[in-house]
């Protein structure tokens, strides 16, 4: 595994990190970003050291290894007991940050409300067999069969909670995976979450939630606002000194 970078010393008019990581990838970037990046060495020496890292990443994990191992543990727990949900989660490897770099696209970089970029970030890829894993952004086109992985980043410690709901109005806890309680999540923690869900053929928006607290959260009482929403335009989650990201996709047949 690929250590992740150190923290940079850049200042609080550099821009995001996540910015540097799409600029590094290639990515469309404001005029004014790649200036301030060309004049700031801080934020060159981070757009070297990320460059860099992209580039060892791809010549030592390429994106069709990547798929190949997702659809090994597909086949693998394919063949194991069905589980009563409708999706399965496939347990995987954390893939390291550098993963993030290659994956980040333009659209989840900017003008996206369901992705909070300063400070914390939840990010969502899917993975199809035989396409490249895609970064998804708010009102992405999904399929049943998709298999998603999440990361989330936040500054401090916590506690975090993926939630799913469904276009039938099903309520699910992505992660940690079918839980009641809300995982641990370290600080800066920017690999990915262990494991994958596959996503049924509920049709209409699918809407994720990722819900941060400093304290250990139950799931049921945030489920069943979810449940209760069911069918509106804009569902919302509320809970008590909680961070909630949000993030609608549409999936089709």
């Amino acid at each position: 595994m690929t250590a992740p970078l150190p923290p940079s010393p850049r200042g609080p008019e550099c821009p995001p990190a996540a910015v540097l990581e799409a600029l590094s990838a290639g990515e469309p970037t404001p005029d004014a970003t790649r200036a301030h990046v060309k004049s700031c060495a801080a934020c060159g020496a981070q757009l070297d050291a990320l460059t860099g890292g992209r580039e060892a990443f791809l010549k030592a994990r390429p994106a069709d290894r990547f798929l190949r191992q997702l659809e090994r543990r597909e086949e693998t727990a394919a063949r194991a007991p069905a589980p009563w949900r409708r999706f399965l989660p496939v347990l995987a490897a954390v893939v390291p940050v550098l993963v993030l770099v290659l994956v980040v696209g333009p659209k989840l970089l900017q003008d996206n409300p369901g992705v909070t970029w300063k400070g914390e970030a939840f990010r969502v890829v899917a993975a199809r067999p035989g396409a490249e894993p895609t970064p998804l952004a708010p009102d992405s086109v999904v399929k049943a069969g998709d298999r998603l992985r999440f990361a989330y980043e936040s500054p401090e410690a916590g506690h975090l909670l993926v939630l799913e709901l469904d276009g039938r109005g099903g309520a699910s806890v992505f992660h940690p995976f079918n839980g009641t309680t809300s995982a641990p999540h370290a600080a800066a923690q920017r690999d990915f979450l262990p494991g994958s869900v596959e996503l049924d053929d509920a049709p209409g928006a699918e809407w994720l939630f990722a819900v941060f607290s400093p304290r250990p959260l139950q799931a049921d009482p945030l489920l069943a606002q979810l449940r209760e929403q069911a069918g509106r335009a804009e569902p919302t989650l509320t809970c008590d000194g909680c961070r909630v990201s949000s993030l609608r996709l549409r999936k089709t047949p």
